[in-house]
């Protein structure tokens, strides 16, 4: 996987920005404007460059275009660094057309770089809801694991198909189950496996990577709660087929991996039910930048990391050690705030790039 960094972008008629061109740093950019001005726009569109979708849901070109535009059409262009040359990437979009070209060339499979956005609500959620829980580490254990991400769709698609089995409902429905059970037992026990395996991987990072950020000694922990944890392929079969009169019955599956939950432990305690507010939001951000320590230990490179003003979510002590953190790391950062204090401090980085945005305007950069 190919992990460079943006140097520079220019965006056309992408949402409210204006045609403005932004020169990157490789290390750290502060993004400066007050809230609704376009700050998260700018980080959305280089998501949506570097991962082919954007971090909010159910969006497309209708929702992105600013329809203000004088022609009904998205571009951004991009120049990335790749530590040997530097190659443009753009992309061209409308209604019913999506372009992409590396080096000039057209190009369909891959991105330039991978980006992992923060998002200051994120913590919530991932501590209170199972369903958000599983999709986000679904989703960020594809970004790593293809084969994960192929084998989830199929997956998905199944259990899509069983479920309309089981609200049909009836004995004539026996034989197709048991045949597309056959194919979720498949795919649970290697998704399962594939989700245990990542697990082990990132709570190596987890701890060390809060005591790096917040200078605490805490023991973190993130574990899968799952039945079928060590099953193999006929076990799980063996387990539907008895379960098949139940689901039957209740017209939809009710155990399987698509109702799996994640632990997270904060010194051995369940973090939504033991920890405070602080603490949560503290354990989400080092499971988020152990991830990247993780991705970057796979792929000998980092993301590009989009942070979408989480001083909102730390007290001052806190936003400071999270500062001085990002200031020892190779990564490339751009970080938005409309909090006053916190980008006081943010000037204060040395070698940093700050750009400030108005109605979407680059109104100035230094």
């Amino acid at each position: 996987m190919n992990c460079w960094k943006i140097k520079k972008l220019q965006t056309q008629n992408f949402r409210n920005l204006k045609n403005s061109i932004f020169d990157f740093s490789p290390s750290i950019n502060c993004i400066f404007g007050q809230n609704g001005n376009g700050k998260t726009n700018l980080l959305e569109a280089i998501f949506f460059l570097t991962n082919k979708k954007s971090f909010r849901k159910n969006t497309d070109y209708a929702q992105m275009i600013n329809i203000e535009g004088e022609n009904p059409e998205l571009i951004l262009q991009a120049v990335f660094d790749t530590n040997e040359e530097l190659l443009p990437y753009s992309l061209r979009m409308t209604e019913n057309l999506e372009e992409r070209f590396l080096n000039n060339k057209i190009e369909k499979s891959k991105t330039p770089s991978t980006s992992i956005f923060i998002n200051p609500f994120d913590s919530y959620q991932f501590h209170t809801s199972s369903t958000f829980r599983r999709q986000w580490l679904d989703s960020h254990i594809s970004i790593m694991d293809k084969e994960y991400k192929q084998v989830l769709g199929k997956f998905q698609k199944s259990m899509r198909f069983r479920n309309s089995l089981l609200s049909i409902g009836g004995r004539t429905v026996s034989a197709q189950l048991s045949a597309i059970d056959l194919q979720v037992s498949e795919y649970s026990a290697f998704l399962t496996r594939r989700r245990f395996e990542f697990l082990a991987s990132l709570n190596q990072f987890i701890t060390p990577t809060f005591k790096a950020i917040f200078a605490e000694e805490h023991a973190l922990e993130l574990t899968l709660d799952s039945l079928f944890i060590h099953w193999d392929e006929k076990r799980i079969y063996d387990f539907y087929r008895h379960q098949e009169n139940s689901d039957i019955k209740s017209q939809v599956t009710q155990v399987g991996i698509h109702r799996d939950d994640f632990i997270f432990s904060f010194d051995g305690l369940n973090a939504f039910e033991f920890c405070s507010l602080g603490q949560q939001k503290m354990a989400f951000l080092s499971l988020i930048f152990a991830y990247i320590e993780l991705f970057r230990y796979k792929f000998t490179s980092y993301p590009i990391v989009l942070i979408d003003d989480v001083s909102g979510e730390l007290d001052s002590l806190r936003w400071k050690n999270l500062i001085q953190y990002l200031e020892t790391k190779d990564f490339q950062v751009l970080i938005t705030t409309a909090n006053e204090n916190f980008g006081k401090e943010l000037e204060k980085i040395p070698a940093s790039r700050k750009f400030y945005i108005e109605h979407g305007s680059l109104k100035n950069h230094g």
